[in-house]
């Protein structure tokens, strides 16, 4: 038993480290606590390379790497000494296995490896460096997780996570066991011997045994997705094993040299145990030397490669040659390859690929690039359409297109993508016309890759071309495939690959309920790859870069620059656009959200039937009207037959694949259709994926994956996009004509039931998350406001008026705490309408709704509109509640605060003390609307002049409210400006003064430089000072106009130029500036 105590104590990582040689967290750290994720060690301006640390069982990404009596990791003290454009980084996870203090972690290692995966993936992704090369340095259980994240990246169709699989270029593994472990059996041993451990990560422990099931998963996978690299196009993965050379004591070796090590690699051995193989003291310690060395080696191999991609040779009979030969790859020893009969050749451009028989392969493509050089080859030119002589010269994407495909010897390709209509084809078609004119001898074809059908007959057209017709099926599409590659110079266009399916991407649907086929037969394998060819592929589908072409050969197409679009207006309806239309098509364009098809389609209408600009745009704004001419098809001699063609239809395709693919991004799709299309909160996304999931008990792993999937397939379509530049919150935008033709599909399909569906789920989302009345939740209500604004537009179609009147009513209140009064108006005026409509005339309900209503004519001084309402509120309220119901009374309170601001203090004085009354009896003393009516009584004191009275009801109202609310409450706030404002009034200016300026400063704080409240502060701080400055001659006079200036520009533009507030503060501002003339 002693024994094993000494073993476990070596072992575990103790809290308390007295030696310092453990892996152990921080002093003072928690489970709670455990370093994770990706940690920067060194980033150099120059960077050019990625090396990422992942530590091993016990291990934790700081300590793991940091010797004894060392401060700092070795890889950030030492190693950029030696690599001096490499960035550094570690990467941590729980790797506990045993646990003697508490709870271990019970992730598995594929846990690890997506968090790895994800984790490294987001970091450069962020910074724009996720298709910089990448090492990767890994200890122990490390390079297992390693393994499984390169794997997984394979199986994924996001760009972002296989560009980590691209991007890795070599893998140095210390003491990693591929073939099983000794840490196994002890790890075992004490949680079932030791009493002190409280419990073991058997997920873990079980994947460290020789006959484990998941590491020789993790194995096989990890040497098929290497072997496959080839094929892939890719470079071929470095690969050096460490091993370690001394036992550690108490245990003995924990991996052995035969599980350390791969056949075919580089096996370097460390003198130490498996703990101290990672713990490097100087530049000079033989370990450094080794793994440094190796990092080294592969980075220059790295550069040279960069190099001869930018400066490639000039194209020769020898454009085919075997891969040289590293120290790990060659003669017999090359078992990575030669094991499997397999040869790797690269051609001058840098591209891989693999061939059975290596020698006779290469000798024979010698051939038949020689005899192609030598006949002087016909050139042959298939391109279903002429070329666009309306096309605009969109000169960035072109540029582009150029630098990715000039005139570089060596196989080239290329992909346009982006959402339907965005002008991808006619990119395409006047790219490859323009090839056609600036280089004679290059043969170009164009394949329509919509479907199996249409490449196949494309195909068959240049089979005829090429005197090939007599084949048929794959015999004809292989024959075509070696033709072209044989060709001495070609292009080819494969437009519309918008399943990628077709072409071995993602070949499983995510969506196991859909009805399409799990397999489909790869097209990719018909797709020339020859020495002199270049391939152009135009999709919908983002997840095209990155597979079927290299991620960094995408150009992304989206809209139109307004001037491009206006450019393309003017030529299809071929008439310039003058001095007086010239607003009208800049709006007309902005409508259509500078979107080619829409462009070009209503450029073909002005055209056809000669209809003004404005009258276009007239209609277009109108509901009835604007989808009239949005589903309008003009003919175009440039496109496809039997496609959609007018801006509604154009994605429905789109669409529908979506359905096939994934029946929960189809369901976010068609929700948010019905929300705001900007700024579109993650949680909406959330809501509207989960909506009508069964369960109730919150969100699981699984649910955020599914949602994860369903968001990434809408963004590879285009149809969802991420707001950029926004840190502090997770949000999308959807295209505005995208929305409507999500909501048009369902209109025309006979689909009420699904209307009304996906109408009311957005309304249930959006109402469940829009938080209730509270000053903290002020920033969360901001995010959902324009979406609850706009879910009100579908009352009808959900037939949910009164679920859409009360979210409204939740949105006045919220307007009206921010001031914003003049978006509250059309959102009462809507609650009202609907309440009226389905809950009549005397619904307290609707009552409430004519209350807000009048409340927002009033806050924006129409007060001659108000106060009818407002005397019908008050008669029906006593009606139905009674005199001293709270409502009643608020009414009253209302009718005379109207009367005070159209002056009538005669009146409302009577009203107000009532109300006092009433709410002390009915309320009592303390309650906020009791203090309101204090307040609001004294105000009409000092309209009246009569200070003496209001001033101690004021100092009054203020000790209330702070009692009752707290310093920072907006209405404690206006007290203390209203009681400065009463010093104020009295000539008590030093005594104001500091009260005023404390009041704009909270204002400021809690309520923002905007808001109605904060300005009035300023209006009245101003005219203190300048009373001051001029009575006292302070000489104050310009600070006072310049921060009145300042308020009557923010009164302009938050109360408008009518109201009353703004008028005054102008009348007063020009009186100061006559006066110092």
């Amino acid at each position: 038993m002693g024994r094993t105590r000494d073993v476990f104590w070596r072992l575990l990582p103790l809290r308390n480290a007295a030696t310092g040689n453990q892996d152990d967290p921080p002093s003072g750290s928690s489970r709670e606590t455990f370093p994770s994720g990706i940690k920067l060690l060194c980033s150099p301006e120059d960077s050019a390379t990625d090396i990422v640390f992942v530590h091993g069982l016990t291990g934790n990404r700081d300590n793991t790497w940091t010797a004894r009596n060392s401060t700092e990791p070795w890889p950030q003290a030492l190693l950029p000494s030696t690599l001096a454009t490499a960035r550094i980084m570690t990467f941590g996870y729980d790797a506990y296995v045993v646990d003697w203090q508490g709870m271990v972690s019970q992730s598995r290692i594929v846990n690890h490896a997506w968090n790895l995966l994800t984790s490294l993936a987001s970091y450069r992704e962020n910074d724009g460096t996720n298709e910089r090369p990448l090492l990767f340095v890994c200890h122990s259980l490390g390079g297992l997780v390693c393994e499984d994240a390169l794997v997984t990246a394979r199986q994924r169709t996001e760009r972002h996570l296989q560009n980590i699989l691209h991007s890795t270029r070599g893998i140095i593994f210390l003491g990693t066991p591929h073939h099983g472990a000794g840490l196994a059996r002890w790890a075992e041993l004490l949680s079932r011997s030791i009493g002190l451990v409280k419990q073991t990560n058997p997920n873990i422990v079980e994947v460290l045994r020789r006959d484990s099931e998941v590491l020789a998963r993790i194995q096989d996978s990890f040497h098929t997705m290497a072997m496959a690299r080839s094929k892939e196009g890719l470079p071929p993965i470095e690969i050096t094993c460490f091993y370690e050379e001394l036992p550690l004591a108490g245990v003995g070796l924990v991996v052995p040299q035969d599980s350390a090590i791969l056949p075919g690699y580089i096996p370097i051995g460390i003198h130490g145990n498996h703990r101290d193989m990672t713990k490097f003291v100087s530049i000079d310690d033989p370990g450094f030397v080794a793994v440094s060395g190796e990092l080294g080696r592969w980075i220059r191999s790295i550069h040279a490669a960069e190099r001869q991609h930018d400066n490639p040779p000039q194209s020769s009979n020898s454009d085919f040659e075997e891969q040289p030969s590293s120290a790990n790859q060659s003669g017999d020893g090359n078992r990575q390859f030669n094991n499997f009969g397999t040869g790797i050749m690269k051609n001058v451009d840098g591209h891989y690929f693999e061939a059975k028989g290596n020698q006779n392969f290469v000798t024979n493509v010698k051939n038949i690039y020689a005899e192609a050089s030598a006949s002087g080859s016909k050139v042959y030119r298939v391109i279903p359409f002429n070329p666009n002589e309306d096309i605009v010269d969109r000169a960035h994407i072109f540029a582009r297109l150029d630098g990715l495909l000039g005139a570089r010897s060596g196989y080239q390709s290329a992909a346009l993508y982006g959402l339907g209509g965005s002008g991808k084809t006619q990119l395409a078609l006047e790219y490859a016309h323009r090839r056609c004119r600036h280089d004679p001898a290059c043969s170009v074809f164009w394949v329509d890759a919509d479907n199996e059908t249409t490449f196949a007959q494309d195909y068959k057209s240049i089979a005829r071309k090429l005197g090939l017709d007599e084949l048929d099926g794959e015999k004809l599409l292989t024959a075509v495939r070696e033709r072209l590659e044989s060709e001495r110079g070609w292009l080819l266009v494969l437009d519309n690959a918008d399943d990628l399916t077709l072409f071995g991407v993602g070949e499983r649907s995510r969506d196991t309920s859909s009805s399409r086929p799990e397999k489909l037969k790869s097209l990719h394998n018909y797709i020339p790859r020859g020495a002199a060819g270049t391939v152009l592929w135009t999709s919908r589908d983002e997840r095209i870069v990155g597979t079927l072409v290299g991620p960094r050969r995408g150009i992304q197409v989206g809209e139109m620059s307004p001037e491009e679009a206006i450019s393309l207006l003017e030529t299809l309806r071929n008439e310039k656009v003058d001095s007086d239309e010239a607003a009208d098509a800049e709006e007309l364009v902005k409508e259509l959200h500078c979107l080619p098809l829409a462009i070009s389609q209503a450029g073909a209408y002005l055209r056809r039937t000669s209809t003004p600009i404005k009258e276009y745009l007239s209609t277009l704004k109108e509901g009835k009207g604007r989808w009239k001419l949005l589903e309008k098809t003009e003919f175009d001699r440039h496109r496809r037959r039997g496609v959609p063609n007018s801006v509604l239809k154009t994605w429905s395709i789109s669409i529908n694949r979506i359905r096939q693919d994934n029946k929960m991004a189809y369901r976010i799709l068609h929700t948010i259709a019905y929300v705001n299309n900007q700024d579109i909160p993650f949680e909406i996304i959330r809501g509207a994926g989960l909506f009508g999931d069964e369960g109730g008990k919150g969100e699981s792993e699984e649910d955020k994956y599914r949602v994860k999937e369903a968001v990434t397939r809408l963004t590879e379509f285009s149809f969802l996009r991420m707001r950029k530049g926004r840190s502090n919150m997770r949000s999308y935008e959807m295209h505005k004509l995208v929305q409507e033709a999500t909501r048009y599909g369902l209109s025309v399909g006979n689909s009420e039931e699904e209307e009304a569906y996906f109408s009311k789920a957005a309304l249930r989302v959006i109402a469940k998350l829009f938080p209730e009345r509270k000053l903290e939740t002020w920033p969360e209500c901001e995010k959902y406001v324009a979406h609850a604004v706009q879910v009100g537009e579908w009352a009808e179609i959900c037939k949910s008026e009164a679920e859409v009147s009360d979210l409204l009513t939740r949105v006045s209140d919220y307007l009206f705490d921010r001031g914003r009064w003049r978006e509250k108006e059309p959102v009462d005026e809507r609650a009202y309408n609907l309440r009226k409509e389905v809950l009549g005339e005397k619904h307290l309900d609707t009552i409430r709704s004519m209350a807000n209503l009048a409340a927002t004519y009033y806050t924006q001084g129409r007060y001659s509109e108000a106060e009818p309402i407002e005397i019908q509120v008050l008669e029906l309220r006593r009606k139905i509640l009674g005199e001293k119901h709270p409502d009643t009374i608020q009414s009253m309170a209302n009718l005379a605060v109207t009367y005070h601001g159209q002056g009538r203090y005669s009146e409302a004085e009577p009203i107000k003390i009532q109300v006092l009354e009433l709410r002390r009896e009915v309320l009592g003393e303390k309650h906020p609307d009791t203090i309101q009516s204090m307040a609001s009584l004294a105000s009409t004191y000092y309209a009246q002049g009569r200070y003496s009275e209001a001033e101690p009801i004021k100092i009054q109202v203020l000790e209330l409210r702070r009692e009752v609310l707290g310093e920072k409450h907006p209405d404690t706030i206006k007290s203390m400006g209203s009681l400065a404002s009463t010093y104020h009034a009295q000539g008590r200016y030093s005594e104001a003064e500091p009260i005023e300026t404390q009041v704009l400063e909270l204002q400021r704080e809690v309520l923002g430089e905007k808001h109605p409240d904060t300005i009035e502060s300023m209006g009245t701080l101003h005219a203190m000072r300048n009373l001051a400055a001029t009575w006292n001659s302070q000489g104050r006079c310009d600070d006072g106009l310049a921060l009145m200036d300042e308020c009557l520009q923010l009164r302009r533009t938050v109360l408008g130029l009518d109201h009353p507030f703004t008028k005054e503060t102008e009348q007063t501002l020009n009186g100061w500036k006559t006066r110092r003339r």
